[in-house]
Parts: structure tokens; sequence; C-alpha cells
């Protein structure tokens, strides 16, 4: 038999003090003489020894009263079988261990403990007093990492295992050999799963709960379902209790976003990155080095001058390379070690073409070179003595019927030429699959053809109905820019202040159109010249656009009539200019740098394609696509290396159809890049590469406040622990407690004294 609180045994020296009490009610009598009492005197000799034992019987009942009464208070615990017959249950101890990255925690500049290690020690309390008792308690635990697959009916990593059998072993390798995962935490899904185990043992054991985690404050911003699951396990029949392993912020640092900045995109150019740092601490953090690394080869090293506490860096870390060839390219940015080690990397996979392959199609050839809106847009692409990245290959109307217009990034049509009604098809079915083309009326273009054949009352490639040709009134008096531009990737690099480049152009003739009704009026595009850090990125330009099939004003006249009209189409888009693309109706071809500025960044902005690489995050799925006709089913990966270096997969791929079969890979349990290789069915061996990063927020330090997340447990009668002070004696109540049981011997006692106290006749002395 064990006791709870065994201190409180120390209280049975009372026993003395109730026997002293109870002789001293017997012997201290007052003598009064009385003649009635001689007859019952005389009777009580008779019955002297029969009133003894009554005496000696209710001393024994007042002393067992108070023995149950000491021994109830002191939890008296029944170990062995015989507890099944009081009802006892064998307890189920379900630890929910947080895994998360997080528990990576230490404080590095003190060689500080990893919190993973205290969160063992307590684990190890657990099986330590479960391996001295010979009952048949279980174990079973349950990783973060590991939360989805069990709550999905999948084993948890220890399942049911005794303490005292040779299943300890196991248990005990798992806790020599555990490290974090590098997921992020999620204590709803974690419970959850808690919730499903609990339902499913509660009937053949007692469940206990242990939830142990940093508990970090992103975690318990919405505890509203946390405490929903902990409400739900009382029900059921269990006990929780929730263990914090820490209770200090560090200092850490992590790479937030590494992403590819809007441009020409393509080998041997400069190509810019952008990443994003966050001070997740309380301090302030300086000379921070940052360094870009190519294939494994550093490229780039930055130094940040400061990060203050809570913020992040703003702009972004700029990061110039040059990749020479159009292969795929593992890109990654590194942090220096800190607190939280996982958060330091961010992986990125880029593949770009040797050059944008750009069509441009001629308008008629009897206009003189120098008058020709094609000649324009080619020099402008193609400036002499750089290299811009671009091909351009120029090709009359004629080409667009019967060629394969897929190999080219995007279509330029200067002073939009007549069209083939097949010509214009394949314009469409070009841009409808994703392609971009920039549209460009002269003074040649036929409006009658622009109305029938590509506006199509709103439904073709042409953004709004067009009207005339139409002159712009000189304005001699203000000094009001002839053109004003929206924030857009296209007009990106005029966005600081004034810019001389666009103040200085002027447009004389324009293309006058009607906008359809349900687009957006031309003032939500008039804006002040903007610089590039409030400029929307590609995402936020997505939220503010109009629906589908309505345009979107990028620059307006100072009479605030539309100029450039940006329109989705399918899944691709155009933009058109209501100004010729040759110095006719306006000056900017003229000498002027913006208009190749400009038209480089159309180049890059209509060439955009969903990337291939869709940011994958640790736990997260990626598929792989083949043609089973050239490759083989079978399909090796490798994951990154790390401490027991890179593991290969054998991965089938599953046939979807003659020409398609998918393969999917889920054990992205690690940051980094995960290698592909698929054969083909000639022996060449194809390489793919895919990114999988740390969810950067699990990287924020700040920890939940104390008082408030304990009011928050309270409210579900639940208390708030520290791994310190944990203790695992309390959870032990395999062995049958006999509190309750005591406090009805207590109760009946102290009945049976009350009755036999009344009975007896109190002791005379003479």
């Amino acid at each position: 038999m064990i006791f709870s609180y065994p201190v409180l045994l120390w209280f049975f020296p009372i026993l003395g003090l109730v026997v002293l009490i109870h002789l001293i009610n017997m012997f201290r009598h007052r003598r009064v003489e009385w003649a009635a009492l001689e007859f019952l005197l005389a009777g009580y000799r008779k019955s002297r020894i029969r009133i003894l034992l009554q005496q000696f019987l209710l001393m024994l009942l007042r002393l067992l009263a108070v023995t149950a009464l000491i021994l109830m208070f002191a939890g008296p615990k029944l170990e062995g079988t015989f507890t099944g017959w009081l009802g006892g249950k064998p307890t189920h101890h379900i630890i929910l261990l947080d895994d998360s990255f997080s528990m990576n925690d230490r404080n590095s500049a003190q060689g500080g403990v990893p919190l993973f290690e205290d969160t063992v020690a307590v684990i190890r309390r657990i099986v330590e007093a479960a391996a001295r008792r010979k009952s048949d308690d279980r174990l079973t635990l349950v990783r973060l990492s590991r939360a989805a697959a069990v709550e999905k009916g999948e084993e948890p990593d220890l399942a049911e295992l005794l303490f005292h059998s040779e299943e300890l072993p196991i248990i005990q390798n798992f806790l020599e050999t555990f490290r974090p995962s590098q997921s992020a935490d999620n204590p709803e899904q974690l419970l959850t799963a808690a919730v499903a185990l609990v339902r499913q043992s509660n009937t053949r054991l007692k469940p206990v709960v242990y939830f142990l985690s940093d508990f970090r404050r992103q975690h318990w911003e919405n505890p509203t379902p946390i405490l929903k699951n902990l409400a739900e396990i009382r029900q059921l029949g269990g006990m929780v209790r929730m263990i914090r392993v820490t209770d200090k912020e560090h200092t850490n640092l992590s790479v937030d976003h590494l992403e590819l900045v809007d441009g020409i995109h393509a080998a041997d150019v400069d190509l810019l990155f952008d990443a994003t740092i966050t001070n997740h601490s309380q301090e302030d953090v300086e000379n921070i080095p940052l360094v870009l690394l190519a294939d494994g080869q550093s490229q780039s090293v930055v130094t940040i001058p400061k990060i203050k506490a809570g913020e992040q860096t703003v702009p972004p870390v700029r990061f110039p390379i040059r990749l020479n060839s159009s292969e795929q390219h593992r890109i990654e940015v590194q942090l220096q070690p800190d607190a939280i080690p996982d958060d330091n990397h961010r992986f990125l996979v880029l593949k770009v073409p040797e050059a944008l392959e750009i069509l441009v199609i001629s308008s008629d050839k009897r206009v003189p070179a120098t008058e020709s809106s094609t000649q324009y847009v080619r020099v402008a692409l193609s400036p002499g003595g750089t290299k811009s990245g671009i091909r351009t290959r120029v090709e009359p109307p004629s080409f667009l019927v019967g060629k394969p217009l897929t190999p080219f990034h995007a279509i330029f049509l200067p002073d939009i030429p007549l069209l083939e009604p097949a010509a214009v098809k394949a314009l469409e079915d070009y841009v409808a699959a994703g392609g971009g083309l920039a549209l460009f009326p002269g003074t040649g273009t036929n409006l009658d053809f622009l109305r029938k054949e590509l506006y199509k009352n709103g439904t073709g490639l042409f953004p709004a109905l067009p009207i005339a040709e139409t002159v712009l009134e000189p304005d001699f008096l203000s000094k009001t820019p002839d053109m004003t531009a929206a924030a857009h990737p296209v007009f990106r690099l005029f966005g600081e202040g004034e810019s001389p480049l666009l103040a200085s152009v002027k447009i004389e003739r324009y293309l006058g159109v009607e906008l359809p009704k349900q687009s957006e009026p031309p003032k939500q595009t008039v804006l002040p010249q903007q610089n590039e850090k409030t400029m929307p990125k590609e995402t936020e330009l997505q939220e503010i656009n109009t629906p589908e099939s309505a345009p979107r004003v990028l620059a307006t006249l100072r009479n605030k009539a539309p100029l450039v009209l940006e329109k989705e189409f399918g899944k691709g888009k155009t933009i058109t200019f209501l100004t010729t693309a040759a110095p006719i109706w306006n000056n900017w071809g003229r000498g002027n740098p913006g208009f190749v500025v400009v038209m480089l960044e159309l180049a890059a902005w209509l060439s955009k394609r969903p990337s291939e690489a869709v940011p994958i995050l640790v736990g997260e799925p990626f598929s792989i696509n083949l043609d089973p006709s050239l490759f083989e089913q079978k399909i090796r990966i490798q994951t990154p290396s790390g401490e027991n270096n890179s593991t290969d997969f054998l991965l089938d791929a599953v046939l979807l159809n003659d020409a398609d079969a998918l393969a999917t890979f889920s054990r992205t349990d690690q940051s980094g890049f995960y290698e592909t290789a698929m054969k083909e069915r000639s022996g060449n061996e194809v390489r793919r590469f895919f990114a999988v990063n740390v969810d950067a927020k699990e990287g924020a330090t700040s920890l939940a406040d104390v008082s408030e997340l304990s009011n928050l447990l309270r409210s579900v009668n639940q208390s708030l622990e520290s791994a310190a002070g944990f203790s695992a004696a309390t959870d032990f109540s395999a062995e049958q407690s006999l509190s309750d049981f005591l406090l009805y011997v207590v109760i009946a006692m102290l009945i049976a004294e009350t009755f036999l106290a009344g009975r007896i006749l109190p002791p005379i002395n003479r």
C-alpha cells in the first residue's frame, strides 16, 4: 500500500489523546448521595463487566474513526491484482509530446540545455515511477509530428506499452534517440488525437493525459478549440496535466521568405532575390551576416546592420546572382546559428530559360523602318551592347496560323495588323493557356476589325470597345504630365518620386475607348508616384483586380482617359497601350530611355508564369508527374542530408492514363532539397529538385503569459505545471484509491459510536 500524502501519517499520535479524553470522561464524576441511587448501584455491580466491555468498544470505535480519518486524508492506494476487486483499473498514461522545432530552443550564448532534454526528463520520471510498481499501467506516446496520422487511425509512436515487461526497453530506447522534428506546433491537433485515444481506452483503462509543450504565445491566441478538447477529455473520465517546459525567451532570428524579384528571368543575366529576416526576440540584433548560396556554392554575403526587437527587415534584403545555365538551380540563404537553428535556412528551386523568347508580329512591310513600331519594339527588347536575356523573333501575321506558339514566352502585336480568324483563335488559345500578349494600335489599325474580332463585346482579347483615334489637346499652362502610371510591375522603376522619364513623355494621339461597365473607374489608377516599397506584390494585385473579364487601368492621360489597360484572359493576360509603339502618336520612343525600360518590364511581366516550384512546408507532400511512355514508373527520391545523412526512397508512380502517371511523396519531415531521379526508357536519368522549408512562424520565441494561460485553463478546471516541479506520484492511481472507502468507514463508525454512547450507563464511583 502506498500513500499520496504520507506526511499526514505523522498525525497518528493523536490517537493517544483520544484514549486520554475517554479515560478522563470515565473517571471525572461528582459524588452525590441519593437514596434511589443505591438501588441502581446494586444493579450496576451485577452488570459491571458488560459496561466495561461497552466502554472499551466505544473507545475502540473512536480510535478507529480517527485512524480512518487520518488514512483517508493521506490518500492510501492498494497495489496488485486485488485492486480489481474494488473496481480499480490500470492507468493509461497518454503523453502528448510537442516535438516542433521550437523545442530545440536553447540559450546558445550560455551553452544552455535544449528544451527537449527537459521534456525527456519529465517522461523519464513517469517511466521510472511506473517501473518500480508491478501494475498493469500502460504508456502511449504521441508526437506532434505524428498527431495527424494518429487522428486518422494510424498507430502512435508508442502504443499501450507495459512499463514492467520486455516492452520497457522500447520506451527507454525511444527516450535515448528522441529529437525534435522540424514541424510547427499545433496544440489543437495533438489534443484532438488525445481525445480519440481516450475514447478508445477509457472503458478498459483510466486515462491520464500529459501535455508537454513550450506554450508559445502564437499558439494560444485562439484557445477555444484547445479548451474544448480539454473539456471533452475530462468528460470522458480522463485527467489532464499541462506541463510547461520553459519560462525563458531567447534571442532568435528566422528567415521568413526567399523569393525571386519580378524582372527578366533568364540564364546569364542578373537575377534579384529578396530575403526577409525576422527578429523574434525582445532585444535589437546588430551586424547579422546573411549568405546566399547557389547549388551549394556561396555567391553573396550581406551584413544586415540592425533588426529591431520584434521587427523584420523592411525592405527585404536583396541579393544579386547570375545563373549560367537553364537547368534547375538550388538557391539557399543562411543565417548564423542562434537559439533555434532550424529556421536559419530558406530554400528555393529555380529553373530559368536560356532566354525569353518573344514573338513580334510585324506590321505592314511597306512602312519605313524608321516609322515601324515593330522596329522600335525589337530594338527596345534587344538593345545593342547589352545582354537583356531576351531573344526576339519577328514574323508576319501568317506565322500565327499553323505554327506552335507555346515556345514563346510573350507575343507583341505592334500596330495591330489585320488577322485571319484562325490567327485570332490561335492567339486566344495561347493567352487562355497562360501566355502574355502586348497590343499597340497604329495608324493602319482597322477599328472595325478590333471591335468585331478582338473585342467581341467584351469577351475577346482587346480590353475595351474602340471608339476612334483621338487627339489629346495640348496644355500650355499647367505642368501636368501627359501620362500618369499606377503602381504596377510594368512601371515599377518609375516609382521614386517624380520621374522625369515619364514627365517628358508627350502624347499627341491615342485610341479612345469605352470601358466595360463592370470595370473600375479610371480614378482608382490615378495615383501619385509611389516607391517600390509601397508597391503591391503580385498577390495583392490579384486581390484588387476587378472581375476576370474587366480590364484594369494601369496608366491614364491628363484628361483622365485610360492609356494602358490590363485584362485577364483565361490563365493569361493582355496589356494594351492605346498609343503607338513608334514615336508617331507620341515622342516616347524617340531618345527616351524610359521606353526601353517599360518594354523590358512589359516582356518580363507578360512572360511570368505560375511558378512550378510551389512552396512546400515540412510535412506537406509533393507530387511528380511523368509520361509512362517516356519514363519508367520507378522514382528514386533522396532526402536532404542531416545528422544521419540522406536517405533514399523508391516510389512507384500510379498510372492515371496512357499518357500520365503520378507519384506522391509524403515523407517530407526535414527541410532542404529533395532530389528525384526518373529513368527514361532510353536509359538516360532525369533529375529534379523540390525545396521543403520549415514554417518560420514556429521560430517566434514569445511565450504565453503564465497568468493569462492559467486563467484560461482554470475555465476548464485545469492547472498549469512546470517541468521542474513535476511529480508523477499522484498519477499512479492504477493502484485503487481507498480514500472513498475510508470515508464511508468513518461515517459508519461515527454513527455506531453515537448509538453506543447513548446506551452505556455512566460509571459510578463511591
